[in-house]
């Protein structure tokens, strides 16, 4: 086995995972519902990580450069392999954003939402309201799950790539007002993420593990939006803008070790939909 068909090889494997990032949108106001009564978002979400796609391009300049010199260094090895992970724990997305809160008791919300190919749960409690205070202010957690299945199978029968599954933790703090013709919000946004993916020889007499690939990233920053409507039916856009402090890890029983590739960088996500309350 020639050196490039190593480290390059498991590059273009992560390279052709369609993984998903997790949402950094929130696409509510800094207010919870009055007792029994809904909050619902429909919209769409784009995720933009700077910082992997300047690598995917440096790498795609590496191939070039490579293919005019007819081979690869370690070093060109080794960018185009961190590129593959970069693309596989971070990539550019683009999907919807569905949610649905109820506010059992007062103050105190609870909700799921579907977004970054996954479910999240959540609570909210509203500690300051406008009518009371300068300003509404709202604190809660949340915990998603997605899982993105990769088929390989279909084509390599007995290769087996296990479901590419993301766990989230979100803390969200909003600070805002609202009246009958507008929401305002804006506050810090803080997420940890785990990702883990497996590769599997799997052949009659048992199951034979090829590679893993698993990693974490915590984004820190901060977003703000801004809703027009009337009453109950409003258009809103929100901007978050974080730093993603990443590392993933891929280990191979074929190849040496790899030492854990760092993929932090800044992301930009817009999201823009319809809010409504009733």
């Amino acid at each position: 086995m020639t050196r490039a068909s190593g480290p390059t090889g498991l590059a273009v494997i992560a390279a052709a995972f369609a993984a998903c990032a997790p949402s950094l949108a929130t696409m509510q106001p800094a207010h919870v519902a009055p007792k029994g009564h809904f909050q619902a978002t429909a919209g769409l979400e784009v995720g933009i990580p700077t910082g992997a796609i300047v690598r995917a391009i440096d790498a795609g300049k590496t191939l070039s450069d490579a293919a005019a010199q007819g081979s690869l260094t370690a070093d060109q090895e080794r960018q185009v392999f961190e590129a593959g992970v970069n693309v596989l724990a971070s990539p550019p997305s683009v999907g919807p954003h569905l949610a649905l809160a109820y506010t059992p008791v007062e103050r105190f919300e609870i909700g799921v939402r579907y977004a970054g190919n996954g479910w999240r749960v959540g609570t909210r409690y509203q500690i300051l309201r406008h009518d009371e205070a300068p300003f509404d202010l709202t604190v809660g957690a949340g915990l998603s799950r997605s899982a993105y299945a990769i088929p390989v199978g279909d084509i390599i029968p007995i290769l087996q790539v296990d479901d590419f599954t993301r766990w989230t933790v979100d803390v969200p703090v909003l600070v805002g007002t609202s009246r009958s013709w507008y929401r305002i919000w804006a506050g810090p946004r803080l997420l940890w993420s785990h990702f883990a993916t497996g590769l599997r020889l799997s052949i009659p007499g048992g199951d034979t593990e090829l590679a893993r690939f698993e990693g974490q990233a915590t984004y820190v920053g901060g977003q703000a939006g801004l809703a027009l409507g009337y009453r109950h039916l409003f258009f809103g856009v929100e901007l978050t803008l974080a730093e993603m402090f990443g590392s993933a890890s891929v280990t191979a029983t074929s190849l040496p070790a790899v030492r854990p590739v760092d993929f932090s960088g800044f992301v930009v996500y817009p999201a823009f939909g319809l809010l409504g309350e009733i």
